[in-house]
């Protein structure tokens, strides 16, 4: 089940939750803190590529050839093997 990201213009927070695609489509978000109705859906982003160069913000690089990565031991982050 994804999980969203919304924004509420009276308390001026941010909240997530979890909703399936149809119950999305049907169901009225509130805030969880004020109860408002004027809330917005934000853009999230898992990961962002700086155009060219292979490397995320933080320095680690990306491959999807590792079958894995978040430095848990499963992939080849920053180039170098984990063992």
């Amino acid at each position: 089940m994804p999980m969203y990201e919304y924004y509420c213009a009276d308390c001026q927070t941010n909240f997530e939750t979890l909703l399936s695609f149809a119950a999305m489509q049907n169901t009225e978000i509130i805030c969880p803190k004020c109860h408002s109705q004027h809330v917005r859906k934000l853009l999230s982003m898992f990961a962002a590529q700086r155009s060219g160069d292979g490397e995320f913000g933080d320095g680690s690089h990306w491959s999807d050839s590792s079958g894995g990565c978040g430095c848990g031991g499963a992939c080849n982050c920053g180039g170098h093997a984990q063992h």
